[in-house]
């Protein structure tokens, strides 16, 4: 508990700030990319499941882009890496939507993400890294749990019943998590955000108002259910993910733990149905 209420790094340097510039630079062209995909769904010109993955994908790269602008001197390369990032999540979207095995394409995204972070040391600060195997284990063994305690609650309470809806697409499913929607968030929310406020303060306020982004991130998905509770259920059990992933965080000084609990909840998460 005491490593919970303690600074983070009291004697380490902040990144600098990018120029207001960049982040517009960046959040614009990721916004027109999401205008286009949307307008090209709404059109219904030609298959308008492909405006939706562009828009997707590129509202993923946009949560990796920030993080990287967060995490890194901004006036230190930062175009390549973004648009190598960028440009994957993007085609890995459309890929997916074009064949269910093509979001095999959305796995490539982790490891060019630790390959372009190889050469800013910076990024070492917001806990990309190995993490020590009993560390992983815990991860793995909490997000099981919590996704265990989900199929049940939801198929006792919500008559939600287990249906993975076929292997090609379940597969495809978990793929989009490994190397999206999972990635994007321990990487903006619990890497870069949560550093940076952890750096400024204690843990539980940098925690809390994390993972309270990361719930409004969340909750602009519009793959989540619409019904009420079903939503309420969805804010208790990512918020517990997301404090718990603060918390695996701060324990072990790595960002893989706090994925891998999200990446076997969501997995649990994918076999439900109403």
């Amino acid at each position: 508990m005491r490593l919970l209420s303690s600074p983070f790094e009291p004697g380490a340097l902040a990144p600098p700030w990018a120029p207001a510039r960049v982040y517009a630079q960046v959040g614009g062209v990721f916004a027109m990319i999401v205008a286009a995909g949307l307008a090209w769904e709404w059109a219904g010109v030609g298959p308008s499941a492909l405006g939706h993955a562009l828009a997707s994908g590129a509202v993923h790269a946009g949560l990796l882009a920030l993080g990287w602008l967060l995490a890194t001197d901004a006036a230190d390369g930062w175009r390549g890496p973004v648009f190598r990032l960028g440009t994957t999540l993007v085609l890995a979207a459309l890929a997916a939507r074009l064949h269910p095995l093509g979001a095999l394409v959305f796995l490539l995204v982790p490891g060019l993400l630790v390959l372009e972070a190889r050469r800013q040391p910076r990024i070492r600060a917001i806990g990309l890294g190995g993490a020590h195997p009993a560390h992983a284990l815990a991860g793995l063994v909490i997000g099981t749990f919590l996704g265990a305690h989900l199929l049940v609650t939801a198929s006792r309470t919500l008559g939600y019943r287990l249906h993975v809806g076929g292997l090609p697409a379940y597969l495809s499913a978990l793929a989009y998590d490994v190397g999206a929607n999972a990635l994007s968030a321990e990487w903006l929310f619990r890497g870069a955000v949560f550093s940076l406020l952890w750096r400024r303060g204690t843990f539980w306020p940098a925690a809390l108002l994390t993972t309270a982004l990361s719930l409004v991130r969340y909750l602009l998905d519009p793959f989540l259910p619409h019904a009420a509770e079903a939503r309420a259920g969805a804010v208790f059990y990512l918020g517990l993910v997301g404090l718990i992933a603060c918390a695996l965080r701060a324990w072990s000084g790595s960002l893989l733990p706090g994925y891998l609990a999200a990446l076997a909840f969501f997995a649990a998460y994918r076999m439900l149905a109403p």
